[in-house]
């Protein structure tokens, strides 16, 4: 099968879409990333001619829904802007640029009423948010599922243990003004009375003395591997409404890292007890002093976040769903099998 993804940009979606098509690739099929800011729609798809599109809503164009109307046997499925009652009854200035536009909800609800086409709408909230966050396509007609992020075992597991990056604590996240106002109340104060060994890596710098620049990507989880905790932090408006759960929690356990994570409702769904959380920044603090003095504590979890990750949040799960949703059950099984040995060597 061929599969063209399509992306906007190097944003975290950027490492998100990859590790989808590497799961894709390792199943057989024949994968494209697709710069949509380079490469004219109709010049991608008559040069590749995919079996299975996947695509967004939010930067879908007039010459993609004439390559997608010109191709009738196409699977289609798309990420989408959020409208649901949610985002009616929250300010904007709240829920931040999270909503699907006026231009495009008419350009895909007219795609559909033509085509039929996306077969379905996706976004990496938890199950029980779609009603709420996604409501209004449904109600038009077009399916919509969850189908959350994951952990892209091909990158980000079997970190080994370094001197050179041994820490307490090991962060890496560019320090980006949105995502600032929760690394400001959680972590800042830590690196202000030195109390701890912390190292931070990012691709834009933090004004901390403890940034120590950019990092290549083969050694991330090496450096993460060495730290004794690893923080997740959300963005701000994850532990407003709780649904969005970004990809560093899978990254990090699939790593076998111990994290103590932010409070997001959605992520407490996910994981339960498997994973420890912080309600505030003053519990946040106090658990990362007990586990730093204590760290044989953190095996429990350790353990139990690892399974979970591997037993159901890989890209691989996420591409055998892909496949059931889409009706292509000998692809779907084809997929489990795949990854059921791919599990046994890791």
């Amino acid at each position: 099968m061929k599969i063209l993804i399509a992306n906007d940009g190097p944003c975290a979606f950027y490492y998100i879409r990859l590790g989808l098509a590497r799961a894709f690739n390792a199943c057989g099929h024949e994968v494209s990333m697709w710069d949509i800011n380079n490469t004219p729609a109709m010049d991608m798809f008559d040069n590749f001619n995919p079996d299975l599109f996947i695509g967004q809503t939010y930067n879908t164009t007039r010459s993609l829904c004439t390559a997608i109307k010109e191709r009738p046997h196409m699977k289609v499925i798309m990420k989408g802007g959020d409208w649901g009652t949610l985002g009616e009854s929250t300010p904007v200035e709240i829920y931040g640029g999270l909503n699907a536009s006026a231009n495009e909800k008419e350009m895909i609800l007219d795609l559909y009423e033509e085509t039929g086409k996306p077969d379905y709408l996706h976004i990496h909230y938890p199950p029980e948010y779609i009603e709420q966050t996604y409501g209004h396509w449904i109600d038009h007609g077009i399916p919509a599922y969850s189908d959350m992020l994951a952990a892209d075992i091909f990158e980000y597991i079997k970190g080994q243990k370094r001197p050179e990056f041994e820490s307490d604590i090991s962060f890496i996240g560019g320090y980006w003004q949105n995502k600032s106002q929760v690394f400001n109340k959680y972590l800042l104060p830590l690196c202000n009375d030195f109390k701890y060994r912390i190292k931070i890596f990012g691709n834009n710098p933090w004004p901390v003395p403890q940034y120590c620049g950019y990092v290549q990507n083969e050694i991330v989880k090496d450096i993460l591997a060495s730290a004794t905790i690893c923080p997740n932090l959300s963005e701000p408006h994850s532990g407003v409404f709780g649904f969005d759960i970004i990809e560093r929690p899978f990254k990090l356990l699939a790593n076998k890292c111990f994290m103590i994570s932010d409070y997001v409702e959605g992520l407490n769904m996910t994981f339960g007890d498997k994973i420890v959380m912080a309600k505030s920044p003053t519990d946040f603090w106090e658990k990362i002093d007990h586990f730093i003095k204590n760290p044989i504590d953190r095996l429990e979890y350790i353990g139990k976040g690892y399974n979970e990750v591997i037993n159901n949040h890989t890209y691989f799960h996420r591409v055998r769903d892909i496949f059931a949703k889409l009706g292509l059950v000998s692809h779907a099984k084809q997929c489990n099998e795949v990854y059921q040995k791919i599990k046994e060597r890791l």
